[in-house]
């Protein structure tokens, strides 16, 4: 008990220094969530983990909850239910040294101090209960502390290890969203992003060799070299995850935009300063386009990873196996784009997709239109969606004789490229027709009012739609609902 008090001073110390730095008070805005401390200890030899978890929980809801509910990711990377994680067309680039696989196991639950039993729930025992003592009214906390531990698996993934980095995603119990009357237990899907969560605080120890260097959610609060041994620690106020990649082969160059550093975290990258611009560039044309970027830090990260990249708060993932560097560029400016579209207004990323994932794609897009050097542009980006569009769906039904082209959530895809044109290409092909019926004003305004409305929560369609309708002063539900549903025919 006591190197977890310590972390804890730690962690008290941190958050006292740098509340009153926090751009867009954050401060404030995080004192009302809930507060999650992790200490992890990484072998990174055995590629394993053991950590102990607190987590701070406040019921934010209307209702007295009996129990909690968490999500438990690393369930769906044992050999049962990695179809669930990597569809069979990717197992080969998921697992290019061959099949492996994690282990996870929670080894204790705590209710404030007091013994708790662990209850596992669904098909994989993906989802942890916790039986409350009593009922948790609204804004009353309690304290759930969860000691587990895993084997990381040798995949190219969010949650998986390759031969340049250990990635460390989506790898801890989190809380489920409680909304509606019910806690959202969505599963793990290989397609898209299917998570979703709340915005809470997180301190987070990690103790691994000291050769490591980790790129983090967060800004580095503390550190600590015994021996061969780091002591790293992480504060991050108001974030939606928590997310880190480790890697001995690390070089690391950085810029200051504002009040933001941009770090960008690489290994055999000839262009590292051309990859950073991409990225600070991003920041400067994103926050001037949508509203400004709240945190102080964003990490770009090139690691093993086995699509273009991926997001998390203050922490992108950029596949090191991209070999065009204009394209790698474009995923940087992508998910960075991201940080806006599910890092600060987020979404129920597994029901839709596309609230995120389409309004990503084209602020890219965007994007070209303001920064000059780059081989993309606006219009050929656009041509390039339309014409891989309808290439897509002649193909699609020509095969099939017909095909779904709504935009639904990741598990009603069969198949990768269903999910990849009717949420991203579709998606660019939807804000492009509603850019130029409403013109390029109306447009930013909408997106600036959907962002100033709904930074730091969970949003839904409706809140977008209704960030239209007061830019341009029209009913924009029959807009939305033909392209959403499938209705509309595009040449």
């Amino acid at each position: 008990m006591k190197k977890i008090w310590i972390i804890l001073i730690t962690c008290f110390v941190a958050f006292s220094f740098t509340g009153c730095k926090k751009q867009d008070n954050i401060s404030s805005l995080s004192a009302n969530l809930s507060n999650y401390t992790l200490e992890i200890e990484l072998d990174t030899y055995n590629k394993r983990a053991e950590v102990k978890q607190t987590l701070d929980y406040i019921n934010s809801s209307a209702d007295p909850l009996d129990e909690l509910k968490f999500h438990l990711y690393p369930q769906f990377f044992k050999q049962e239910c990695i179809d669930y994680v990597v569809s069979s067309t990717k197992l080969s680039d998921a697992f290019p040294n061959g099949m492996d696989y994690s282990t996870f196991e929670v080894t204790r639950v705590l209710i404030n101090n007091q013994e708790s039993t662990v209850n596992y729930e669904g098909e994989y025992s993906d989802i942890l209960r916790v039986d409350l003592p009593h009922s948790l009214l609204p804004e009353q906390r309690v304290e759930i502390a969860i000691d587990f531990n895993f084997t990381i698996p040798n995949c190219e993934h969010r949650f998986g290890y390759g031969n340049n980095t250990i990635n460390m995603a989506n790898f801890y119990p989190i809380a489920c969203v409680y909304e509606n009357g019910e806690f959202n237990t969505s599963p793990y899907n290989s397609n898209g992003d299917p998570f979703y969560s709340d915005m809470a605080n997180y301190c987070v120890n990690i103790g691994l060799d000291k050769q490591y260097i980790v790129a983090s959610t967060g800004e580095k609060a503390a550190e600590n070299v015994v021996e061969n041994k780091k002591n790293l620690t992480f504060k991050a106020d108001l974030a939606r995850d928590f997310a880190f990649v480790a890697s001995n082969k690390f070089e690391v160059i950085s810029e200051q935009v504002d009040n933001t550093l941009v770090e960008y975290y690489y290994y055999n990258d000839e262009n590292a300063q051309a990859s950073l611009k991409s990225g600070v560039d991003s920041i400067k044309t994103f926050s001037k386009l949508f509203g400004a970027y709240p945190y102080k830090t964003l990490s770009i990260v090139k690691t093993d990873f086995i699509y273009g990249g991926m997001e998390y708060p203050n922490l992108i993932m950029i596949s090191g196996d991209i070999e065009n560097h204009d394209d790698y560029m474009n995923v940087i400016i992508h998910e960075t784009a991201h940080q806006w579209w599910y890092g600060i207004v987020g979404n129920d990323e597994f029901k839709y997709p596309w609230l995120d994932e389409a309004l990503t794609e084209y602020s890219t897009l965007l994007f070209y239109d303001h920064n000059e050097g780059y081989n993309f542009t606006h219009k050929e980006m656009v041509d390039i969606n339309k014409s891989n569009y309808s290439l897509f769906v002649s193909v699609y039904e020509e095969v099939l004789g017909s095909l779904d082209t709504s935009m639904r959530a990741v598990n009603e895809y069969s198949t990768d490229p269903e999910y990849t044109y009717c949420t991203y290409v579709k998606g660019v092909l939807m804000y492009e027709s509603l850019y130029q019926l409403i013109g390029e004003k109306a447009f930013t305004k909408g997106l600036q009012t959907y962002f100033e409305n709904n930074k730091f929560t969970n949003t839904n369609p409706e809140d977008l739609i209704s960030a239209f309708e007061k830019a341009t002063n029209k009913d924009m539900h029959n807009f939305f609902s033909s392209w959403i549903e499938g209705k509309v025919v595009i040449h």
